[in-house]
């Protein structure tokens, strides 16, 4: 995993990410790059997390590709740039066709393990397939209150791309004969999942931040990638920051990643914590209506009576909840937000490294793995002076590579890094 933060103010932004990438379930290796610059004409930089390739070819390749495409084009606004980059994607291949399929391969896979999570528990191939099938209904149905993201591919182009795919994976998982309903069904499922905004276990969230040349505040997108389906790459926007739109916001922090450490820093409580209350705190009432209920109420009327009790005690719960985050927006963030839009740059730079330095600490002390860890490139981004490094790792000793960044600049068309 990693910790990322971005800063934006009116001035600036500016940018913060860790080095450490998880290999297996105990190797951490703390030299990886998640921080780059998008080229010397355009003010803008892309952060990467989560998974550490796009269908099979690490980021830091796929991004100077894309560097080394547009060279000198100058993109007006940043939406256009990341509209832009993800048509890049669409178009760009690994070496391998099984790798350009791996997140989809993984959706089929997540599918029909969803489907399977209860099957062992019964007896009888009949029950197991009956069970198999109402979950199969289920996750449709679910899958289907998601947004659609490529309607290109009907269901029967999609079955005749993937049907046998599908079934192989069903007998090897499912461990039950396989009927043609239950077949059926499935590929419905994956064709669902596969052009909605479902989440794989490959997936990257690429972060885009910086000014388009018209643009005179910052603005940020952040993009969910994760894989091709057919041709096209399978991508949404999951969040955007425009202070060119937001009059009255001055500033913003946004933690991407392991996200923890620093809404505790800036709302000055842990999300768990807010869970937990919400939860605890709805249990309690709960519990307290059903006593009273099973007390004073006749027996023919006590089911509806709960029920609308604990309609009612959610939407006291909703109310505590609204008021807290009322409480915190007031007294915590509007606050510390007051003081980030008149940070200077180097101020920005600081504290975004501090963030992440915080979140490895923390890390450090409460998990065996060090998720988050290495060195911080930190960099910052403005309208006066463009793309910035604070700092920045390199594997080799710059003094004794005198030409790269001579061979850096014939070869991306005047970018370094």
């Amino acid at each position: 995993m990693t910790a990322e933060i971005a800063i934006l103010t009116r001035s600036a932004v500016a940018l913060a990410a860790d080095s450490a990438v998880t290999v297996g379930k105990e190797r951490v290796w703390k030299n990886t790059n998640k921080l780059f610059s998008v080229s010397i004409n355009n003010d803008v930089g892309i952060m990467i997390w989560n998974s550490g390739d796009y269908c099979g070819v690490p980021w830091e390749i796929v991004i100077k590709a894309y560097r080394a495409k547009i060279r000198e084009r100058i993109f007006d606004y940043l939406y256009e740039l990341r509209e832009d980059f993800v048509d890049f994607l669409s178009d760009f291949s690994g070496p391998s066709k099984n790798l350009n399929n791996l997140n989809l391969m993984t959706c089929f896979v997540n599918s029909i393990v969803d489907c399977c999570e209860h099957i062992d528990t019964i007896s009888g191939g009949l029950k197991k397939r009956k069970s198999f099938l109402d979950s199969v209904e289920l996750q449709i149905e679910n899958a289907k209150d998601l947004p659609i993201i490529n309607d290109k591919y009907g269901r029967d182009a999609f079955a005749r791309l993937y049907s046998k795919m599908i079934k192989s994976f069903m007998v090897e998982l499912a461990k039950i004969h396989v009927t043609s309903t239950m077949h059926s069904k499935m590929i419905t499922l994956c064709y669902e999942r596969s052009r909605r905004q479902y989440i794989s276990s490959f997936e990257t969230g690429v972060v885009f931040a910086g000014y388009g040349d018209k643009e005179i505040f910052p603005s940020l997108e952040e993009i969910v990638v994760d894989g091709k389906y057919g041709q096209d790459v399978r991508s949404w926007v999951t969040s955007t920051h425009n202070l060119n739109k937001e009059e009255n916001k001055a500033s913003v922090v946004i933690p991407f990643a392991q996200s923890d450490i620093a809404y505790l820093f800036m709302e000055g409580m842990q999300l768990d914590y807010l869970d937990f209350i919400h939860g605890t705190t709805l249990g309690i009432l709960n519990e307290k209506s059903k006593r009273i209920v099973d007390e004073y109420v006749q027996e023919k009327d006590r089911m509806v009576e709960r029920a609308r009790q604990e309609s009612d005690n959610k939407v006291l719960v909703k109310g505590l909840m609204d008021e807290f985050k009322k409480m915190r927006i007031e007294e915590v963030i509007k606050p510390m937000l007051r003081v980030v839009s008149s940070l200077p740059k180097e101020e920005m730079a600081a504290m975004a490294e501090a963030l992440v330095e915080i979140t490895s600490l923390r890390r450090k002390i409460d998990s065996k793995i060090e998720s988050v860890g290495g060195p911080v490139d930190v960099a910052v981004i403005s309208k006066s002076d463009g793309f910035v490094w604070i700092k920045r790792k390199h594997y080799f000793d710059l003094e004794i590579n005198q030409d790269f960044n001579s061979r850096r600049t014939r070869k991306y068309g005047g970018s370094s890094t």
